[in-house]
């Protein structure tokens, strides 16, 4: 918290919503790329309001109040995964028990704590594995020549371009930013095929129409999981949403959290 200043917009700053004590479940959430905390705005007080201590750190350079910053043109892999194990040991000190949930770049993030840290749970919303539904040899190729480019902002939606919707997110992003969380996934898609998961359990929540992600590559990760750990790895394939990427922030455009939150509840065993 203290890692939040001026240039910080306020919804964005890390979020702790807690009951003045260790409960038994801690759930740390993790955003996604370009994205900040206020992406849980709903969700996690729903949360909270079902017995969890909840943890929302803002990644570092996101939650800018200039939404057109450059900043995030230097984001690195190691910088969010510091972040992410520094936020599961707050978590620790938190709760009994320890989740993680995290969407998209945040989703990645959630695999490689599944894979490499000893957590209760896991969730993994519309991980990035594999751009767009490109296979993963092609998406890893397009993350190499990405980043021997030159960096460069593009618009999410081109439409939009920097006009005020009301989400907080930047309406752009740096390839090279993208590219490099890119790298998380290609860590935990080599150490799933060798190794156990750390993670008790691990649930993949993807939307059959997501137009941003593979889902078949989240799902290759996924039945490698479940290779180790058979009665402890789920995938969720929600069906009935549109064909957006973004399935958790209420603000998005056709959002549809009567059907994503339920999930969200049941996959961190808390009661619906």
């Amino acid at each position: 918290m203290a890692r939040d200043g001026e240039r910080t917009l306020p919804q964005a700053r890390t979020a702790l919503l807690e009951h003045g004590r260790r409960t038994e479940l801690a759930v740390v959430l993790l955003h996604g790329l370009t994205n900040n905390p206020a992406q849980f705005a709903q969700f996690g007080p729903l949360l909270f309001a079902r017995g969890a201590n909840v943890f929302v750190p803002r990644m570092p350079m996101h939650g800018d109040r200039d939404r057109l910053s450059k900043r995030i043109g230097a984001l690195t892999a190691e910088a969010l995964l510091a972040s992410a194990d520094e936020a599961v040991d707050v978590a620790g000190g938190l709760g009994e028990r320890v989740a993680v949930l995290g969407i998209s770049m945040g989703g990645l993030l959630a695999a490689h704590v599944a894979q490499f840290r000893a957590v209760a749970g896991a969730v993994l919303i519309a991980p990035d594995f594999a751009l767009l539904n490109l296979p993963y040899p092609i998406s890893r190729l397009v993350e190499s020549i990405g980043l021997l480019l030159p960096n460069a902002f593009l618009w999410w939606d081109p439409r939009l371009r920097s006009s005020e919707p009301p989400i907080t997110a930047y309406p752009w992003f740096s390839t090279h930013a993208l590219m490099r969380s890119l790298r998380i996934g290609d860590r935990v898609y080599a150490a799933a095929r060798r190794s156990a998961p750390r993670a008790e359990r691990i649930v993949t929540i993807v939307n059959r129409g997501d137009p941003a992600v593979n889902n078949a590559v989240t799902k290759r990760v996924s039945d490698w999981w479940s290779g180790w750990k058979p009665d402890s790895v789920a995938f969720v394939e929600l069906s009935g949403l549109p064909r957006v990427h973004d399935i958790i922030d209420p603000l998005q455009p056709f959002a549809r959290p009567d059907i994503v939150y339920p999930e969200l509840f049941r996959a961190l065993e808390v009661r619906t």
